[in-house]
């Protein structure tokens, strides 16, 4: 079936490059010109739902959403300021066709079309992916908009893998003044301040600067979180033609009694558990703290009014510090049995990372097509420690382990070599892509990225030393049927190196495959919004797959797979009218093992919606809501099931006066009981009905 379905999108995808004359849309002459240039004052859009400006996520060259041949989710501030979106998992939780996978409270995976995301950028430069999962609770304060890109984006990321590519769009300065405040609280003692300025500081001289702090307790008992973030970003005007942006950002988040694993889903006779939705296993001791700073400099030179050259480096600091608490087993039905396991453990990541690409237009057989070539490299090194307390071991649990009394281990043992991990990374990769106009209706995408990868050093005893190189070739058509239709096609190679090890610590090395895609696009209200239909077939090999934790060290192992998916997704995103602004989306997957057996814990069928309306005869007043709903779910042993449910989110916001505005927010309305995950065969519930009052004030 996948063999006959990747033919079959192989041959649609020629059919549309071939069957309908010749090739791209090229922009008029003047949009180009505009294009190319500098922007000092990015626009930003308050008001719109997704995002229907320029995006380099998926291609490096400055395509319009509808223009690029690929499903693309935008998420636009106004939405997150509406939902109070304020983490990157809530974001990603409410971005059609995405599942959050979160099986601990501060450890997530991200899928979609079946797989696990891995491929992440900042304003479209890759980020080396260090770890199988997200690490802590990163805060969205900082970023303009959020963009995923489904399927294979092989041609800018040396991560080409099937899901999907997430690029977080930093906040810029801009050139008017502008700044803003809000305050927020919710019924778990939590409160949340964060204020955003931004304006011209003197004669070629921009600057913004954002803050957040936040502290809260949770609907988990002993469970508590905090934030504070610092973001800060200066634009220099060289001259006319050289802009240079320096920013920095530090992102502190604290969590105590955060899970390690979660909750037994059956007892030791077969029978499911079913706790009540605040049940936690972390004592009061565990914590994680997850502190990471940034800081990046990006220069943009205008070479002439069709060229830019642009070069960025940024260099990422990681430090995680944790003390942790591990139930196992299955209970007896008085909630006997269960043994733990402890452990403190010290992560780190650095990252120096640098882009330099030059694009622009060119002129062949009297029509414009456009370019662009670039050279990244990222230095990485990832380092771990473990400490036990291995004189005393831990004592089998009793009856009360819900309660947190479980007393904090003396964690003064560690073992130099099985207790340590260091791990540099060295990626590289030359890219070139063009999009060439052969037509007014058709176009061609095209380029490859040449990747260079190298890994060596120890991970907890077992030596880490790998690498891979490979040539990632990555090809898109599409053709403009009317001003507002544009069927779409577009191939991928994949290409994924993995730290992952098998469960005799030994790398995995890089996972291989292809994608493909196709479907059309139809622009409403101006391209303010965009319906995608689009239908994807993936297969990935050697695909790490968690299989458990190694016992001595605590090391999330994995085994190498093979993969299929298929599927189809229908989105719609924008500002239908002037009062009425929608996100939604359905997608279908089909994710397969190389034996035909169904990956259970994906659902297979999954709607995502929400939409805010400003009531024309109350102008002050707009109403908003959610929809999640999501088909029957298991975990891989069948051991436990999720079934099919629903989730409903309400937002009512009342404008008091020009700057300042009041919200309710009211979560899970309709109280619903679910399981936030089952990709482990462990888990916990997700928050009950919760509320939320917030004040805003605009400049």
């Amino acid at each position: 079936m996948a063999n006959y379905t990747t033919l079959s999108l192989r041959a649609a995808v020629a059919l549309v490059s071939f069957g309908m004359t010749t090739t791209v849309v090229a922009q008029n002459a003047d949009d180009q010109k505009v294009a190319a240039k500098r922007d000092n004052t990015p626009v930003e859009y308050v008001h719109v739902y997704g995002e229907q400006g320029k995006t380099t996520t998926a291609t490096n060259l400055n395509l319009s959403l509808f223009e690029t041949p690929q499903t693309v989710t935008a998420i636009s501030r106004s939405q997150m300021d509406d939902f109070l979106l304020d983490k990157a998992n809530e974001v990603l939780d409410y971005t059609p066709g995405v599942t959050v996978e979160e099986v601990e409270t501060h450890r997530t995976y991200y899928t979609a079309r079946g797989f696990d995301i891995v491929n992440f950028q900042y304003d479209g430069v890759g980020t080396p992916f260090a770890f199988g999962l997200v690490q802590g609770q990163s805060d969205t304060a900082v970023h303009q908009k959020i963009e995923v890109v489904k399927g294979a984006a092989g041609l800018i990321t040396g991560l080409a893998n099937p899901s999907a590519t997430i690029n977080y769009v930093r906040k810029r300065p801009t050139e008017d003044l502008q700044a803003n405040a809000r305050a927020s609280v919710n019924e778990w003692n939590g409160y949340r301040l964060d204020g955003d300025v931004s304006g011209r500081l003197g004669d070629g001289v921009r600057g913004r600067v954002v803050v957040a702090s936040e502290d809260t307790e949770s609907y988990l008992d002993r469970h508590e979180d905090s934030t504070n973030l610092f973001y800060g970003v200066l634009e220099f005007d060289l001259s006319e033609e050289t802009l240079l942006t320096v920013g920095h950002s530090y992102d502190l988040n604290e969590a105590d009694g955060i899970l390690w694993g979660a909750l037994p889903l059956s007892y030791s006779d077969g029978t499911p558990t079913d706790y009540e939705v605040s049940t936690s296993s972390a004592p009061d001791w565990s914590f994680r703290d997850t502190e990471q700073q940034q800081t990046f400099v990006e220069l943009k030179h205008q070479l002439s009014d069709k060229w830019m050259l642009s070069g960025i480096y940024t260099k990422t600091d990681t430090d995680i510090e944790s003390e942790l608490f591990y139930i196992a087993g299955s209970p007896n039905p008085d909630e006997s049995g269960l043994s733990a396991y402890t452990g403190r453990y010290l992560n780190g990541v650095k990252r120096d990372m640098f882009d330099i690409s030059a694009s622009g237009y060119i002129e062949v057989g009297g029509r414009e097509h456009q370019l662009v070539v670039g050279y990244n490299r990222a230095d990485v090194e990832i380092t771990g420690a473990s400490y036990l307390d291995l004189a005393n071991g831990y004592p089998a649990l009793g009856s009360d382990w819900a309660q947190g009394n479980s007393p904090r281990p003396n964690f003064v043992d560690h073992d130099p070599i099985g207790g340590t991990s260091k791990v540099e990374q060295e990626h590289q990769s030359f890219y070139a892509a063009a999009r060439i106009s052969f037509s007014d209706q058709l176009s061609a995408l095209m380029g490859a990225r040449k990747a260079e990868y190298e890994q060596s050093g120890v991970s907890y005893g077992g030596l880490a030393n790998t690498d891979a190189d490979e040539l990632v070739p990555y090809f898109g058509l599409s053709y403009q049927v009317t001003d507002d239709v544009m069927l779409y096609g577009s191939h991928s190679e994949v290409f994924s190196p993995q730290l992952f090890v098998d469960p005799q610590l030994r790398p995995l090395g890089a996972a291989k495959g292809e994608s493909s895609e196709i479907g059309f696009k139809t622009a409403f209200n101006n391209e303010r919004a965009i319906l995608t239909v689009a239908v994807f077939q993936s297969e990935i090999g050697n695909l790490g797959v968690f299989v458990g934790n190694d016992i001595d060290s605590g090391v999330a192992t994995y085994e190498p797979k093979t993969q299929e998916s298929e599927g189809y997704e229908i989105e719609l995103a924008g500002q239908l009218s002037d009062e009425l602004n929608i996100s939604a989306g359905y997608t279908k997957v089909d994710i397969r093992d190389v034996n035909g057996e169904v990956i259970p814990y994906i659902p297979e069928h999954m709607i995502k919606a929400s939409a805010s309306y400003q009531i024309p005869r109350i102008p002050a007043l707009k109403v908003g809501g959610v929809l999640k709903w999501q088909d029957t779910i298991t975990t891989t042993g069948a051991t436990a099931k999720q079934q099919s449910y629903a989730l409903l989110d309400l937002v009512l916001s009342y404008r008091l006066s020009e700057q300042v505005s009041a919200a309710i927010n009211i979560n899970n309305l309709n109280d619903e009981k679910y399981y936030n995950s089952l990709y482990w065969d462990q888990a916990y519930f997700g928050a009950p009905r919760n509320v939320a009052l917030s004040v805003s004030w605009t400049l």
